[in-house]
C-alpha cells in the first residue's frame, strides 16, 4: 500500500506565508503543524470570503489566524485587541 502525497492549494495567494509568519511571531518553539491542520478548514473557509463578508463578522483579512487560534494563544493572538480588566 502506498500513500500518495497530500497537496493543497490556497485559493489566495500568500495564505501559506500568513500562516507561517503568524507562527513566527509568536516563537513558537514547537511544531505547529498539527494545530494549523485541525482548524485548516475553518482558516480556507474565512479566507475565502470577501474583505466585507469578513467585516460582517468583525473580522479583517489580517486577523483571521489570530481568531482561529485565539483559544491557543489568548491576548497574544490579537495584538490590536484592548486588555481586559
Amino acid at each position: 500500500m502506498s500513500i500518495e502525497p497530500f497537496h493543497l492549494h490556497f485559493a489566495r495567494p500568500g495564505l501559506r506565508s500568513r500562516i507561517d509568519l503568524f507562527f513566527a511571531d509568536k516563537g513558537q518553539g514547537f511544531n505547529p503543524m498539527p494545530m494549523v491542520r485541525s482548524r485548516l478548514a475553518s482558516i480556507i473557509r474565512l479566507d475565502a470570503m470577501s474583505d466585507e463578508e469578513l467585516a460582517e463578522f468583525g473580522l479583517t483579512r489580517d486577523g483571521i489566524l489570530p481568531f482561529v487560534f485565539e483559544d491557543c494563544f489568548g491576548d497574544m493572538a490579537a495584538p490590536n485587541k484592548p486588555p481586559t480588566a
